[in-house]
């Protein structure tokens, strides 16, 4: 149905105004996806781990190339694992929040 749009993030090494480097995500591209709940076996096996799976999105693969981070209605998401829904799609299982180190969103990101 292709209903929803979300932003993928894009990592960038930034400086900020004292010198110091730092990685930045922007959301500048973005797709056209649909929102599925978490299979209660994810629940269940990120249970185990330290992961905290809160939503799946289902994208074009071709529109998706690995990107980490991904931005859907005004919340940033860390991708925890992909899987093919079917021959054209991608469903990515995502986490809440940015779950890296030094990451910083960008001040171009949409919220």
């Amino acid at each position: 149905m292709w209903i929803s749009i979300c932003y993928l993030g894009i990592e960038a090494d930034a400086e900020n105004a004292i010198g110091e480097k730092y990685e930045a995500v922007s959301f500048d591209d973005y797709v056209f996806c649909d929102k599925k709940s978490i299979h209660m076996t994810e629940f269940y096996q990120a249970a185990t781990t330290d992961y905290k799976p809160s939503i799946t999105l289902t994208l074009k693969q071709a529109d998706y190339a690995g990107q980490r981070y991904i931005q859907f209605e005004g919340d940033v998401y860390t991708m925890i694992r992909t899987y093919a829904a079917n021959s054209e799609d991608i469903d990515v299982v995502l986490e809440r929040g940015i779950k890296h180190g030094d990451a910083s969103i960008s001040d171009e990101s949409h919220c």
